[in-house]
């Protein structure tokens, strides 16, 4: 990963984490979904190993998907991960893939991280994005 890329997913997490505490501030009795709460499906993330494989693993192991690059984004919303993801890759050609695509690669590194998968398939809108946070656990 350029050193371009990673200080953008930094400053990102960041920015963003300012963003979560606000979310968290709501209401106690309507807590934010998390991504321990089943967001995405195993279908879809089964489509996102599929891009992994094709567009993403030339340049990323995908090992580079978990671990602390991944925990930083703790209690950002997803929609930040998404934005960088969709605006800086893949890097020979960033945003060329599809809205959908780059959500269901969401889906996949929340796989690869121990989130389960639940019902209904993640999101591609915006403010759904902006609602979901992104919640780590060392769960096995």
């Amino acid at each position: 990963m350029s050193s371009r890329v990673a200080g953008a997913l930094l400053g990102a997490v960041l920015t963003l984490g300012v963003g979560a505490g606000e979310v968290r501030g709501q209401e106690e009795e309507e807590a934010p979904p998390t991504t321990q709460d089943g967001v995405y499906t195993a279908e879809q993330a089964e489509r996102g190993r599929q891009i992994y494989m094709r567009v993403c693993s030339q340049c990323h192991a995908l090992d580079w998907y978990t671990g602390e690059i991944v925990r930083a984004w703790n209690g950002a919303p997803l929609y930040g991960l998404f934005e960088v993801i969709s605006t800086s890759m893949p890097q020979d050609n960033p945003g060329s893939l599809r809205r959908r695509q780059y959500v269901d690669m969401i889906a996949y590194i929340l796989e690869l991280n121990g989130m389960p998968a639940g019902e209904s398939e993640l999101s591609t809108g915006t403010s759904r994005l902006r609602q979901i946070l992104f919640q780590w656990s060392d769960r096995p």
